[in-house]
């Protein structure tokens, strides 16, 4: 019997596409951004067996309660804040996602946007454009030699570390899950927030988004980072208060922002980092290069239809894994 997959988004990798077609299931797009309620009426039109959450919306009761078919949820990448897991573990369904698919692309986002940010180049590109030349003035800074601290660290934190080593950064990381007892190559342990800040030249984040973590970084830690540091921001927009780095960036506090994540995305059109010069920003496209969106895509609909066959799946990429027995894990 043939599954369908609803992806709510219009698009999905070609080879994903051509896995589901194989293993005998079909794929279904629709709009992106659709309503709790517009993905429900779809999940509940099409039977769909699987979702696959790929560009904006929120999957939450509605769609658990309209359409009973749907028996797992994947994210098309790793955060989950769209999704409600309680709902679906309420209703017995797991929610996944893609452990690592985009970890390399991610980090490189990181690394580009600590780069823009050290050597000024959006300010510089204006400038150029603009008709300045600004070779006797400028000054930028170097990169290598600094210190690198990391929030977080899964695949994509300690895959951003990796990078930098040529760099001769010193990383330290901070991850609670972890602890500081744990031994990773090239990686100093900190056992707080408080102290890695404290070692910190250039911040990169890749926690995720809790109750615990919104706003982990707001005046209070920014104002305890060096003087001239970097804050790179490729995880998710509301771990940092936007308020408090407006005024840490124009004050001078800190050298400068990489942002690919926001806490409203997109970001109002009157929002202040529009003005600041010392600021990179992407549209939170870090997990967008052409291999990774086909990683991440092929991994999502393997995961959805291993579940449906009746394969353990694996247990870290897993949010409610209390809703499967053990013999479903891996």
């Amino acid at each position: 019997m043939t599954r369908t997959i609803l992806v709510t988004g219009p698009t999905l990798a070609d080879s994903a596409v051509a896995i589901a077609a194989k293993r005998d299931a079909c794929v279904v797009m629709m709009k992106a951004y659709g309503t709790e309620e517009e993905i429900a009426a779809e999940a509940a039109k099409e039977r769909a067996d699987a979702i696959i959450v790929r560009a904006g919306g929120r999957v939450g009761g509605p769609v658990y309660e309209k359409s009973s078919c749907v028996k797992i949820v994947v994210k098309h990448g790793v955060g989950v804040e769209t999704i409600d897991v309680a709902g679906a573990s309420q209703h017995m369904v797991p929610v996944m996602i893609a452990v690592g698919a985009n970890a390399l692309s991610v980090a490189e986002q990181a690394l580009a946007l600590m780069f823009a940010v050290a050597k000024s180049l959006p300010h510089l590109d204006r400038r150029v454009r603009d008709g300045h030349w600004d070779k006797a003035t400028y000054v930028c800074t170097e990169l290598t030699g600094r210190s690198l601290g990391v929030v977080g660290l899964g695949n994509i934190g300690r895959t951003l570390i990796s990078l930098v080593q040529p760099l001769r950064m010193t990383a330290y990381g901070y991850d609670p899950q972890i602890g500081t007892d744990a031994d990773i190559p090239g990686i100093k342990l900190v056992g707080s927030l408080d102290e890695l800040l404290r070692h910190s030249d250039v911040l990169s984040l890749h926690a995720p988004l809790t109750p615990q973590t919104r706003h982990m970084i707001g005046s209070e830690q920014l104002a305890a980072m060096k003087r001239g540091s970097i804050v790179i921001n490729t995880a998710r927009g509301a771990l940092i208060d936007t308020g408090a780095l407006v005024e840490a960036l124009k004050s001078g506090q800190l050298l400068g922002a990489g942002l690919d994540t926001f806490e409203e995305e997109p970001p109002p059109k009157d929002s202040p980092l529009w003005a600041l010069p010392n600021v990179a920003l992407s549209p939170h496209v870090g997990a967008n290069t052409d291999a990774a969106m086909e990683r991440v895509a092929d991994l999502a609909v393997e995961q959805a239809l291993d579940f449906l066959d009746g394969l353990p799946v694996e247990r870290r990429a897993v949010m409610n894994p209390d809703v499967l027995t053990a013999d479903r894990l891996r």
